[in-house]
């Protein structure tokens, strides 16, 4: 049998914007490359002794901040001992290029170490500044003691893949990432005649639902009948976003017998806009001038899938009172400067799902398994609409939340909107 990592959801903000650098804490040496390794507590700290082992001040009292029912997947129930199995388990995140501060990708996933280490959890944490940085990271934090390591975004798969085989002590979890039999459209790294590792948990998201949704509403709310959409890079995670937004105009102009089109992405060919380059996903200046072009095509409203290139994108579509919808977070408060243009957001529950993980690995259960964030278990959804509650008619409004009850239900599927 050939099993592969498939990565399957690339999260826009993988590799946003080169977020600080953290000092390396715990008695870890950063790497030339600038990468680091800290201890993690609420908010994450460089200030720890060397010969001190990073922890995370908590309290076992402590909740995590976000909706518990985000995920019903993969969630275990806490014994009436989980504080002290905490507080004697080290949580940990290698997060990708982009680092924190991205305001989308890797501050989700800090988010739920956050959490865990609200929950009690220790915690630790690495911070990657080139791809030459992610193996070294996860083997510092495994020498740093990490019962369980979260590493985030799909570029990390062979340095995952590597490290789950060679220690099988420690459970791995990857975001964006499941391990499949052989027949994926898209690797990043094989193993051979392996079965699923008893240590390993992908965390992927079916986004596409929730695109489909937010392509529902650009349709009904767009008043040119033109929507644009483009991506950083074309990988699978990437166009499963412009999927889920093609499919849901297309199934608006089904139902409501209109025409409205979607510039940047063919669905059915796969083919559309990429920015490409050096660094399709920190390029605010190239996100503008693309919204330029679209706005100079009759597109009113865009769906920008390329971190923090999409910022520019979203401001530029504020400047001339047009629209845009978000990715991964509710970016209508993590970017609320630009709150005004943004009708609503295509998020990813990552916090949710990492700190779940988490609690299942402490528990016991340390992987074997790939958990896929839905609709129907609340781990992908579309943002509130904030600012434009008020200006969305109250007819598309209920036409979304019977869409949003039908794919969970499984009777209104993506894929038959692609063609």
């Amino acid at each position: 049998m050939r099993i592969q990592l498939r990565l399957l959801t690339l999260g826009v903000s993988a590799a946003m914007i080169f977020g600080a650098c953290s000092t390396p804490g715990g008695g870890s040496t950063a790497p030339s490359t600038g990468a680091s390794v800290a201890p993690s507590s609420a908010e994450p700290s460089a200030a720890a002794s060397p010969s001190a082992e990073p922890s995370a001040e908590a309290s076992s009292s402590v909740e995590p901040s976000a909706e518990a029912s985000a995920s019903a997947e993969p969630s275990s129930e806490a014994s009436p001992s989980a504080s002290a199995d905490y507080q004697s388990y080290k949580a940990c995140v290698a997060f990708d290029t982009g680092g924190l501060g991205d305001k989308g990708f890797n501050d989700l996933a800090k988010k739920g170490l956050e959490d865990a280490a609200a929950a009690g959890f220790q915690t630790a944490f690495s911070e990657a500044q080139g791809a030459t940085d992610y193996a070294a990271n996860i083997q510092r934090l495994i020498d740093e003691g990490c019962k369980s390591i979260v590493t985030v975004g799909f570029n990390q798969a062979q340095a995952t893949i590597d490290a789950t085989l060679a220690n099988p002590e420690v459970a791995f979890s990857q975001v964006d990432a499941t391990w499949n039999e052989a027949g994926a459209d898209f690797t990043m790294g094989t193993a051979d005649d392996m079965p699923f590792p008893a240590n390993f948990t992908g965390l992927d998201f079916q986004i596409d639902e929730a695109g489909m949704l937010a392509g529902y509403l650009a349709a009904g709310f767009s008043k040119s009948g033109k929507i644009g959409t483009y991506g950083g890079q074309q990988f699978p995670g990437v166009t499963r976003f412009m999927d889920g937004l093609a499919a849901g105009i297309a199934y608006h102009n089904e139902k409501k017998e209109t025409a409205v089109e979607l510039l940047g992405w063919d669905a059915a060919a796969q083919t559309g806009t990429f920015v490409g380059g050096d660094n399709p996903w920190g390029d605010p200046a190239k996100g503008e001038q693309l919204a330029k072009s679209f706005i100079d095509q009759g597109v009113d409203i865009v769906h920008p899938v390329a971190g923090a290139t999409g910022n520019g994108t979203i401001k530029a579509m504020l400047a001339s009172s047009k629209w845009a919808i978000g990715v991964d977070t509710d970016q209508a408060i993590s970017l609320a400067e630009y709150a005004g243009a943004i009708l609503t957001s295509a998020q990813k529950v990552i916090d949710v799902a990492v700190l779940d993980t988490f609690k299942k690995n402490v528990a016991g259960d340390t992987g074997g398994e790939n958990y896929i964030g839905t609709l129907a278990n609340k781990g992908v959804a579309i943002s509130p609409f904030h600012d434009f509650d008020s200006e969305i008619p109250a007819e598309l409004k209920s036409e979304i939340e019977a869409l949003d009850a039908e794919i969970a239900a499984g009777s209104v599927k993506v894929s038959d909107y692609l063609k």
